[in-house]
């Protein structure tokens, strides 16, 4: 597990494999331990998984602050470390707002973008409360959110052991405030300026498929995965992996 020191925080990240390099980029609270099956990239890819500051092993920073845009940057940061010129950036579910505002801010850093189960405003009602549950049980029950959500991912209990573990790290004021920023964040108007290639990768059975339809005017590929819901990292890996696969494969290498 190295350690990258910025001069305001330690970040914390999983580094594996080699060739084309792919960041994954987590939701609230969860931290880089719910990308664990994307680990078997390394057999095709240079595959890393951070903890955001404040989330998993990663520290908290000198000061209980977090915007998307700041989030944007600890990505870039932790590139320069790596001297990589560009990457795949790669966002699941409320991560993916901070891989859209990457690929809006820095475009010269982005090889191509990857979207999963994410959305570019939150824009249903049932999404929106999702948001305010989860603000709501930080606050007062953080524990049952993380087991919650981790119980969701899957039915094996190691793994949701693992993902709960790693949850409870996280701090409770930044994780409040991934879910409250991400809540109001919108890039709807901005859209048009992603230029690298863009996939779109959701379940079928997923609350946020209606969010497919803002990204109509502009150039994406589309991949649903039957049988499924939001959870398409663990609960389908091996047809998300292979998804990725072929996508960077194809449109990338």
């Amino acid at each position: 597990m190295p350690i990258f020191k910025n001069e305001d925080f330690n970040m914390y990240y999983d580094e594996l494999g080699s060739g084309v390099p792919i960041v994954f980029i987590h939701p609230p609270g969860m931290g880089r331990k719910v990308f664990l099956f994307q680990s078997y990239l390394q057999e095709h890819f240079r595959v890393i998984f951070p903890d955001l500051s404040g989330h998993g092993d990663s520290s908290v920073g000198t000061y209980l602050d977090s915007s998307i845009s700041s989030y944007a940057n600890e990505i870039k940061f932790l590139l320069d470390h790596l001297q990589i010129s560009k990457a795949v950036i790669c966002g699941y579910s409320a991560g993916g707002i901070i891989a859209q505002e990457f690929a809006l801010i820095f475009p010269e850093r982005t090889t191509a973008t990857i979207l999963v189960s994410s959305y570019p405003k939150v824009q249903s009602l049932i999404l929106k409360e999702e948001h305010l549950i989860g603000m709501y049980l930080v606050k007062k029950f953080p524990r049952f959110l993380a087991k919650c959500i981790a119980s969701s991912h899957t039915n094996r209990r190691d793994i949701a052991k693992v993902l709960f573990d790693h949850m409870m790290k996280a701090n409770k004021e930044l994780w409040f405030q991934y879910y409250e920023k991400t809540l109001t964040y919108s890039c709807v108007e901005r859209l048009t300026q992603l230029k690298s290639p863009l996939l779109l990768v959701y379940g079928s059975n997923d609350f946020t498929n209606q969010h497919i339809r803002s990204y109509r005017d502009i150039p994406h590929q589309l991949k649903v995965i039957e049988k499924v819901s939001h959870q398409v990292l663990t609960k389908k890996w091996e047809i998300f992996n292979r998804l990725v696969t072929d996508f960077i494969t194809k449109t990338v290498q």
